[in-house]
């Protein structure tokens, strides 16, 4: 972690000297808006952020059209939803099984046969290759109801299967067709052009990345990741954007922090909650862009660098810029109805590939926490810094954030029979930890193999995220019960 040697690649093009073109708004001529580019642009990202950015009433509850889309494909057949997420664990642990046996000459593949299963895509670490494989058995088991009881007991499977396996087979196939839409026909541009006086001093980050925070937040941590890596892949971001959107911004999702507050009955508060939640958020994520081990990532690229330039002007620029810039997009991509079917094939075979892992993960996560008492022992020494800050019940609060590393919805629903003041307090913390070891790191690991992201860098950054978190989750949660909001 002391360097950044650690994520130098000689075959990866060097940031240094891409400098982004600085201009005035003035000096730019903009896109003509012709009906038909505006339309496709407009539909686009009406329908795209429609289904991830918009609140909705549906069954009583605020949720989002992602959610309502979900719960309506689980409630027409729940046995087809299961069926189909086995698939994409048997593809992934296949294919992953072909690809490894195949650049390891073990077996030997037609070029057709490599060109066709893409099997480049599928190659891996021999731990993830294990973890996809495995991720078979413990599925076949699950949905038989056939293996050991002790590993068959109801809330590991219905955390591990239903919660996550469930959600993620799930949401990235879907996500990603409405996804591709804002990613390719405009919307990256249109927010990133907007958001970027706030994101590059504040945080650092191109504005574009407001866009994969926003799908973070709103829609899901997995979608989140896939529209970082469609950017990645594309060199509009550098292997420390990656690193710092995705360890700082893809925290628990508003769908799921309402799911706790539901189960700890403090759905009456949840405005001030996410309010909250999001202010530790953003205060976390400006300090740690700016200490090691993230200012250190290099920023290098694995594509030709296209960085966002950087402009100057009124809002009212801004404005016509950012909406001129997303109808230049749409006009230069392809039909609506192609680029919704390329997100959905590119949605499965993200799915395919790391899924299996988070079930593994998760797996394993969950049968350490229910049948040993490891958890309770490494809170033990933290209990006194709990006692100084004010929390109450300080061995659940300090419990629940360490259960929350391995899985937020664990950990937040720790504290169901804590005080008021720590069950707030633990939401926040556990939210705002991002780098949740059953299901996100697993999927980093995986996912962005060629930064590469590492579990001991992200087991530190877990631990630096955590140790900002409770102080500031103290304060604010304080302060809130100070003014009588909770």
């Amino acid at each position: 972690m002391a360097g950044s040697q650690r994520w130098q690649n000689d075959s990866h093009i060097s940031g240094e000297g891409v400098q982004p073109d600085e201009k005035s708004i003035e000096d730019v001529n903009l896109t003509d808006t012709s009906v038909r580019s505006t339309l496709k642009f407009v539909i686009a990202f009406a329908t795209g952020a429609f289904v991830f950015l918009i609140p909705i009433q549906w069954q009583g509850q605020t949720t989002i059209p992602l959610d309502v889309i979900m719960t309506l494909i689980q409630n027409a057949s729940m046995t087809a939803v299961d069926v189909f997420s086995l698939g994409l664990i048997a593809a992934g642990g296949i294919l992953t099984t072909i690809s490894e046996l195949h650049y390891r000459n073990i077996i030997t593949v037609s070029e057709q046969t490599e060109e066709l299963l893409q099997l480049d895509y599928w190659r891996t670490s021999v731990v993830f290759w294990a973890f996809r494989v495995i991720a078979i058995g413990f599925a076949v088991s699950i949905l038989l109801n056939a293996g050991p009881a002790w590993m068959l007991v109801d809330p590991i499977v219905n955390t591990a299967w239903g919660a996550l396996v469930i959600t993620v087979a799930l949401v990235i196939p879907i996500g990603s067709i409405f996804v591709n839409l804002l990613a390719e026909l405009g919307g990256l541009q249109f927010i990133g052009t907007l958001a970027q006086p706030i994101m590059r001093p504040v945080f650092d980050l191109p504005g574009r990345s407001a866009l994969d925070s926003a799908a973070s937040w709103l829609g899901s941590f997995s979608i989140g990741y896939y529209l970082t890596r469609n950017v990645f892949d594309r060199g509009g971001y550098n292997k420390r954007d990656v690193f710092v959107i995705c360890t700082c911004f893809a925290t628990a999702n508003v769908g799921t922090v309402g799911a706790v507050a539901a189960l700890l009955d403090i759905l009456h508060i949840f405005p001030v909650i996410i309010a909250l939640y999001l202010v530790a958020t953003l205060i976390v994520a400006a300090i740690l862009v700016r200490v090691p081990p993230l200012s250190r990532v290099p920023e290098e690229y694995i594509a030709e660098p296209d960085p966002e330039p950087e402009f100057t002007g009124t809002v009212s620029e801004y404005l016509h810029f950012a909406f001129s810039e997303g109808v230049k997009t749409a006009r230069e991509g392809d039909s609506i109805l192609r680029t919704s079917i390329v997100g959905l094939v590119d949605g499965l075979k993200l799915a395919g590939m790391v899924v299996g892992s988070v079930l593994t993960m998760s797996m394993i996560v969950l049968l350490v926490e229910h049948y040993t008492p490891v958890f309770e022992y490494i809170a033990t020494p933290f209990i006194p810094i709990m006692d100084f800050l004010g929390i109450p019940d300080p061995q659940t609060a300090t419990v629940g954030i360490i259960l929350g590393g391995a899985e937020f919805f664990i950990g937040a629903t720790f504290v169901v029979e804590a005080s008021l003041t720590t069950q707030v307090f633990v939401v926040i913390v556990t939210g705002a930890q991002a780098i949740f070891f059953s299901a996100p790191a697993p999927m980093m690991v995986d996912m962005f193999d060629d930064i590469p992201m590492r579990f001991r860098d992200l087991f530190v950054l877990l631990v630096m995220r955590t140790a900002l978190l409770v102080p500031i989750a103290a304060v604010l949660t304080h302060g809130a019960a100070a003014i009588g909001l909770i």
